[in-house]
């Protein structure tokens, strides 16, 4: 990488534009989750799957620094995640809330605030639909979770999750969810 500040853009990712960059985005997925001290096994066709199912009604955004893309921030209407415990956050109006699925950054850009600016430039969009955010982070993704509490969420809910580690053998995953007011 040039060590000349390189500029990063933010463009709205939906429905016309994720067929252009699905290749990229898959391959970006496959490098966040399967990469560094977070890694877990996850196969491409899941990630299709699990790309393909959230941008059918939601939405998110994409960073790119030249022509790389180097960031995704992926989000659908929280009433459609199965595993958001309703019952034990009643504050949370399910009906009034964006669920942010996805949030990666490729390693080699990480630490330059791309999170930060994916997430501020969506929930500012979203801010006229919707009166909450919520995310769910790894518990041990302690950058995740340490930028998501600086950027206002708030941790409401636990839940566990069965996961492969990076040599497929079965491990219990604790998730955080975070919720974050975006419109009075």
């Amino acid at each position: 990488m040039d060590s000349v500040k390189e500029t990063v853009k933010i463009y709205d990712l939906d429905e016309y534009n994720y067929p252009k960059f699905r290749g990229q985005l898959i391959g970006l997925y496959l490098h966040a989750f399967t990469t560094g001290d977070y890694s877990q096994h996850i196969d491409r066709e899941t990630v299709e799957v699990t790309l393909d199912d959230i941008l059918q009604d939601g939405s998110g955004c994409m960073a790119f620094v030249g022509n790389r893309l180097v960031g995704l921030l992926a989000a659908f209407p929280l009433k459609r995640d199965p595993d958001f415990p309703a019952d034990t956050c009643r504050d949370i109006p399910v009906g009034e809330a964006i669920y942010i699925a996805e949030v990666m950054v490729h390693a080699d850009y990480r630490g330059r605030k791309i999170a930060s600016k994916m997430l501020d430039t969506y929930l500012q969009e979203k801010s006229e639909n919707y009166s909450y955010a919520v995310i769910r982070v790894w518990e041990k993704n302690m950058p995740a979770l340490e930028l998501y509490k600086k950027l206002g969420f708030l941790p409401v809910a636990t839940i566990s999750q069965q996961k492969l580690s990076i040599d497929k053998e079965e491990f219990v995953m604790w998730k955080v969810y975070l919720v974050k007011k975006i419109r009075s």
